[in-house]
């Protein structure tokens, strides 16, 4: 028991370790490697770099020292004490990788894609921790808790306008492929903090009570039944919503055929989805 509760305590800690450092890693093997810009602080850091040669680890550590007291004032202390940790491992592996290439590519585009996607899946693992690698971060988390919007759209927004100043610096195709970059980065890091993808799936059937029953026993899920009355019949109705992963739809899908093929059926995307049975924050 006492094993189980040290790991719980610093599981999530050695999760930013390895987060930080793979968004570092993602930096200097690919975005740096194929010369590419970046949004936030870390954009500004990588313009330095390119024009004055200063180290990028160093500044983006330096530069984040103000938002600090930002994330200290509207965040939480454990929420400030994580994005500490990832930051200063974020910062040190920034520069200790420099020069790594772990593919020999000329093509920029694959710089921006994986370095998009590495750096997004990064982020995102530290996201889900409870900490963030400073910068935009901080404030689109301020943001996320003040008015719900999500962390990856709020840094895409941010980042623009740090991407004009690579247009000037860099160029006009340097900076339209760190576009790409940062919008892969935007959506893993969207994907990652959204858990496991999810169907919402609204149905309403005469034979609801053998549909769910199915459900339960065929498809391994759980349903809610609401209390519902057709427009035109005016019959009262049981409408069942069911929340599935995505390889489950199909298998769903046949299920509510075979018992109701008349059965009224709504497929929606479900975001986000937290409870039994699914990942938790």
């Amino acid at each position: 028991m006492q094993l189980w509760h040290n790991l719980k305590k610093v599981g999530p800690l050695l999760g930013i370790v390895l987060g930080a450092t793979l968004a570092a890693y993602s930096v200097q093997g690919f975005i740096v490697h194929a010369g590419l810009g970046g949004g936030g602080i870390g954009g500004i850091a990588l313009i330095l770099f390119y024009t004055l040669g200063l180290p990028i680890g160093l500044m983006t550590f330096l530069m984040n020292i103000p938002l600090f007291f930002l994330g200290w004032r509207e965040v939480s202390r454990q929420f400030v004490i994580k994005t500490l940790i990832g930051l200063v491992i974020y910062s040190i592996a920034l520069d200790l990788l420099k020069g790594i290439r772990p593919l020999p590519f000329e093509d920029i585009f694959l710089g921006a894609l994986y370095g998009g996607v590495l750096g997004g899946i990064g982020s995102g693992i530290v996201f889900r921790l409870g900490g963030s690698l400073g910068g935009t971060d901080i404030i689109a988390k301020v943001i996320q808790r003040r008015f719900g919007w999500a962390m990856g759209t709020t840094m895409l927004f941010f980042n623009a306008f740090i991407l004009l100043i690579s247009w000037a610096f860099l160029g006009p195709k340097i900076a339209l492929y760190s576009l790409v970059s940062m919008f892969t980065f935007s959506r893993t890091v969207d994907a990652i903090q959204g858990g496991i993808p999810a169907k919402s799936v609204t149905i309403i059937s005469n034979n609801s009570d053998m549909l769910v029953s199915r459900i339960h026993h065929e498809v391994g899920r759980g349903a809610t039944f609401l209390q519902g009355r057709g427009s035109f019949s005016a019959e009262e109705k049981n409408v069942i919503i069911c929340v599935v992963s995505m390889p489950e739809i199909g298998h769903l899908k046949r299920v509510i055929r075979e018992v109701d093929p008349h059965a009224f059926l709504i497929i929606q995307d479900a975001s986000e989805v937290v409870g039994q049975g699914w990942a938790v924050e």
